[in-house]
């Protein structure tokens, strides 16, 4: 008789939270980004970094920026169009598809616009003109409980990390509410 294991359950939530500090990272990298934080826990997640916000009031094919790269999944492919955003935000979109519950603030200097997104569709926006010393993005978000049953495995994230912050000297990283610290490097 042939037994066959079950195979492992993807940890979306922690995929979704590795592609999003990835976004910060190449922003970090840019110069923009000082301090990324994350939250992850059972199939929640925040990621919210201080670097420049998402662009609030650009447009893509007619409609608000926010808006196209997070339902977009298909673009620049389906449309026969080039591409005027980043390819990334083919990522951004699909993790948008795989959450229940998808919320994007974009903070700039004098505005902060926060869109509500429920199973992939928006259902809410709304714009702030307040003035803000604080920039950049929050997403957070509720992992679809028909695609991940199980919690994040957050141990295998905080390893992650780790390594993240352990090759980007000068990024100040916190993960559940503490400050990650780099390995030291042990003398040869």
């Amino acid at each position: 008789m042939h037994c066959e294991q079950a195979p492992e359950m993807l940890d979306v939530t922690g995929e979704i939270v590795r592609a999003l500090v990835l976004y910060s990272v190449a922003e970090f990298q840019a110069g923009h980004v000082r301090t990324i934080r994350v939250d992850a826990r059972d199939r929640s997640f925040t990621v919210a970094d201080d670097g420049r916000g998402h662009a609030i009031e650009r447009t893509v094919g007619g409609a608000p920026y926010l808006e196209f790269v997070y339902t977009h999944l298909a673009y620049p492919f389906a449309s026969g169009q080039n591409a005027p955003i980043q390819l990334q935000a083919i990522g951004i979109s699909l993790a948008n598809k795989l959450c229940a519950e998808l919320s994007v603030t974009a903070r700039k200097p004098t505005a902060t616009l926060v869109v509500s997104f429920q199973n992939g569709l928006r259902v809410s926006e709304a714009l702030a003109n307040v003035v803000s010393e604080v920039t950049g993005n929050t997403i957070s978000g509720v992992v679809n409980p028909q695609l991940q049953s199980a919690e994040a495995d957050t141990d295998g994230l905080h390893q992650w990390l780790i390594r993240v912050l352990t090759a980007s000297a000068g990024l100040r990283m916190v993960f559940n509410g503490v400050e990650l610290r780099a390995p030291a490097n042990e003398p040869a």
